[in-house]
């Protein structure tokens, strides 16, 4: 696997590694920031407005960050030394009025900028902001108007306009890698192939396939699993040099009914924060608004506050996986290999 999608980029932060087998906490690599939980598609797999889902329990997809408090987030980022963040949903990041100005001061406060986004409200001049963003990943999940249009309940004219949206950015590219991403659900895994044939084409960097989050678990995909799975390893055939398939897909299906985590530490909650547009930090994204994983308010305090507050580090101290995240977990590889890094006394080092 090349190395944007490496589990192991941990070993990159060795001061890190030390301060947390010292049992002190850190400051994050990584800030995921919601400005926005209101969204111009409704796709029928969203996992904020799916039922029963964790990230479900508090959503409200009216909310919106506003400009002041997120230019203090990237504030205190800056002052703290966190190194990146990235623009998620929620909602759709590139709906916030002042989401120009917002990565314009991103890039003034020299933080590393992603983005993930569903390109349809990409112009001009933001593909050329963008062109200095380490990563943009656009979600598209088809490779046809028509199951475009269906799964994201949108006119399917949208489709065309979104890949036009996508070869402007590309033509804006210069430190930018450029993905598209494909989450393979129940109405859409018959379309991967040619859809990672769509993204090289475009001259995108990579495709990233993956598997959508379900209550149902393994369940959900059982009548297609097979079928889907041996699509998406067509679809990594088309990997070359200037062209990269990500096939997450059969990592994810395993993370839907493989929910145990059998560690008692949490390093990605340390390591990767999660601010979502109800002015709340959450552990991860799996359990932004979820009780579960709130780790407090920011709305009438700062986020450098609340970071080295009292109430953060009592939450981090009782937080166990083992009693709290019964339940699929995209980390659970990672928290795994940071957890054997920070181990005080791991066996047989020395036999390599």
């Amino acid at each position: 696997m090349k190395e944007e999608y490496s589990p192991f980029k941990i070993v990159h932060h060795q001061k890190i590694i030390e301060d947390l087998k010292q049992f002190k906490q850190v400051v994050p690599i990584q800030v995921q920031i919601v400005p926005s939980n209101v969204c111009n598609q409704k796709c029928l797999f969203c996992a904020y407005r799916m039922k029963e889902y964790l990230s479900n329990e508090t959503f409200d997809e009216r909310q919106i960050l506003s400009f002041d408090k997120i230019i203090e987030i990237l504030d205190d980022c800056k002052e703290m030394g966190v190194k990146a963040v990235q623009y998620t949903g929620g909602g759709e990041p590139l709906i916030h009025l002042r989401i120009k100005d917002i990565f314009k001061h991103t890039f003034q406060n020299k933080l590393e900028l992603a983005l993930v986004s569903n390109g349809m409200s990409l112009d001009e001049e933001l593909c050329d902001l963008l062109g200095d963003a380490s990563w943009i990943r656009i979600s598209v999940d088809s490779s046809t108007p028509e199951l475009y249009g269906f799964i994201r309940n949108v006119p399917q004219k949208t489709f065309n306009k979104v890949i036009k949206n996508i070869e402007t950015l590309v033509k804006y590219k210069r430190k930018s890698i450029i993905g598209i991403g494909f989450v393979i659900e129940k109405e859409n895994w018959s379309q991967v192939f040619e859809a990672a044939k769509i993204a090289k084409n475009l001259g995108v960097n990579n495709f990233r396939i993956s598997a959508v989050f379900t209550p149902m678990k393994y369940e959900y995909f059982k009548n297609f699993f097979e079928e889907a799975k041996d699509l998406s390893e067509k679809a990594e055939e088309l990997s070359d040099n200037n062209f990269t398939v990500f096939n997450l897909f059969g990592d994810r299906v395993k993370d839907t009914f493989e929910n145990t985590q059998n560690y008692n530490f949490c390093p990605i909650k340390e390591l990767l924060t999660y601010i979502g547009a109800d002015y709340n930090v959450y552990t991860c994204c799996t359990l932004a608004y979820n009780q579960k994983g709130l780790i407090g308010s920011i709305k009438d305090q700062s986020f450098m506050k609340l970071w080295n507050s009292d109430e953060k580090q009592n939450m981090f101290k009782n937080h166990n996986p083992i009693k709290v995240c019964q339940h699929p977990c995209m980390y659970k590889n990672k928290n795994e290999f940071i957890n054997y890094c920070i181990e005080q006394n791991p066996t047989h080092v020395n036999f390599i």
